[in-house]
């Protein structure tokens, strides 16, 4: 796992990394994201097994795709569960000439400036908005116009930008 200082730091390759603090509710509702889709993925495996076990006349077998299923959504409980309880959440950045990339390994997702539609900037982060994608980025505060700077400039000429 990578190392992701607190402070904005140039790497060889010339992107920028760090580590911030983000707000609670705004953690809260990208996991309630996370889970909504757990739901669904839940739903489907029970209407897809049901359609299975109603085309092959074998209602036995549906216990154990309802089963499978209740471990499914038991595991997914307990992960967000205990994801919900974090009281000071973090989250790392990448930022490079052409995109800033949230989080690590597979969970990251990238906002590519060239597709930001509007950029809005408050005191403690900036979001990036898109036809569908959108991203905060939050900075520590001694950093903050740095970053702040370097998107603006990579950002589309008919991207509007909003100061809040």
């Amino acid at each position: 796992m990578a190392y992701y200082p607190t402070e904005i730091t140039e790497q060889p390759d010339g992107s920028y990394t760090w580590s911030c603090s983000i707000e609670v509710e705004y953690h809260r509702k990208s996991m309630g994201t996370g889970f909504k889709a757990c739901i669904g993925i839940a739903v489907f495996l029970l209407l897809f097994g049901a359609y299975f076990v109603w085309q092959h006349q074998d209602w036995e077998t549906f216990w154990i795709v309802a089963g499978c299923t209740a471990v499914f959504l038991l595991i997914t409980m307990l992960v967000f569960g205990l994801t919900l309880l974090a009281t000071d959440p973090q989250e790392v950045y990448e930022m490079t000439e052409t995109y800033v990339k949230t989080g690590a390994g597979k969970s990251s997702a990238f906002f590519h400036f060239r597709k930001a539609k509007t950029a809005v900037f408050t005191r403690r982060y900036i979001e990036l908005q898109g036809n569908v994608a959108k991203m905060r980025v939050y900075t520590p505060a001694e950093d903050f116009d740095y970053v702040k700077d370097f998107i603006r400039v990579r950002l589309p000429d008919d991207c509007e930008i909003l100061y809040k």
